[in-house]
């Protein structure tokens, strides 16, 4: 584990650094498991400007106030308040503050053996940005005990810790970002699927109108709702053709063709499937007059409502009391 301070070199581009609050940290022993280099405090300055071909170390960053643009392997991003950075080594990143809005940075850059396959287990790896965390004080603690003791034998457990907790706290956050981007697009998949009540589900449809692949389409739905979108989908169907049968004096095949199955006698299989009897033994059931089951998000509740979207069948008498 390198334990020389490096700055400068051929390496890295520094530009508006000279007003930096930073400390360098003394490694008189490599016998540790965690080596903090330098860690400072970067008031805001519009010059502000670090590009690095290829760091060597890791770079902890978190942004109290202002704004900036990182490039970090050829993927650019916007930099705001609460947003904390994390650069890899092996890594190429650019980073400059706006020159509107420059940012505050605090930061530290370390030297870790062990850190690669943790950011990997906590589902950090490869992330450079998370956005709106709270790590300012812990950040700061960090810098305030390098100023008080820049020796990293005594520095090493304890900013080692701090160093943990924020990492922790960027990976739960992280975790949340992407359970609310997944559920965001389970619904979204959910809002297609109900659109195909009245049609036939065409699963590379659905792809291509939600840029994303089909092992992604069925996971997330899965995940989101506990079954496959097929079988939601047929769900609706018999939901839907239940309260045609025992609001409506249409035929059964008549039922079928609206809900868009192949055919009647698929479509009388798959109902007494799911009901235990046929669509007639339904429709003639005691149950016949008691409310049908719901069919939410703004689909049709009532057969007149179908069967006006379908203008070839025949009218539909109102509903029975």
């Amino acid at each position: 584990m390198p334990h020389v301070t490096f700055l400068g070199g051929d390496n890295v581009f520094m530009r508006g650094t000279e007003a930096e609050n930073r400390k360098f940290v003394y490694c008189p022993s490599e016998d540790v498991p965690f080596i903090l280099d330098v860690t400072g405090i970067t008031p805001p300055n519009k010059n502000y400007y670090i590009s690095r071909n290829c760091c060597d170390h890791y770079v902890l960053m978190f942004i109290p106030r202002g704004s900036g643009d990182l490039d970090y392997n050829g993927i650019h991003y916007d930099l705001q308040p609460s947003d904390a950075v994390l650069i890899e080594p092996g890594s190429r990143s650019c980073y400059k503050a706006s020159a509107d809005d420059p940012f505050e940075l605090i930061w530290a850059n370390f030297f870790c053996d062990y850190m690669d396959s943790y950011l990997s287990g906590i589902g950090l790896k490869g992330t450079p940005v998370i956005r709106g965390v709270d790590c300012e004080r812990k950040m700061r603690e960090i810098v305030s005990l390098a100023m008080q003791d820049p020796n990293n034998d005594h520095l090493c457990f304890p900013v080692m810790r701090l160093v943990d907790e924020i990492l922790l706290t960027l990976a739960e956050t992280l975790h949340f970002e992407k359970q609310r981007a997944a559920s965001h697009l389970a619904h979204a998949i959910k809002d297609l699927l109900d659109a195909c009540v009245y049609k036939r589900f065409d699963v590379n449809e659905a792809t291509e109108k939600l840029h994303i692949s089909k092992s992604s389409l069925y996971r997330e739905f899965a995940r989101f709702y506990n079954t496959s979108p097929h079988q939601y989908v047929l769900q609706r169907k018999i939901d839907l053709a239940k309260t045609l049968l025992l609001r409506t004096d249409v035929s059964v095949k008549d039922v079928s063709n609206t809900l868009a199955f192949s055919d009647e006698f698929y479509f009388s299989n798959l109902f007494k499937q799911k009901t235990g009897v046929s669509p007639s033994a339904f429709r003639r059931g005691p149950d016949k007059t008691s409310a049908p089951p719901p069919v939410t998000d703004g689909h049709p509740l009532h057969a007149q409502r179908a069967f006006r979207r379908n203008p070839d069948k025949a009218k539909v008498p109102p509903p029975r009391d």
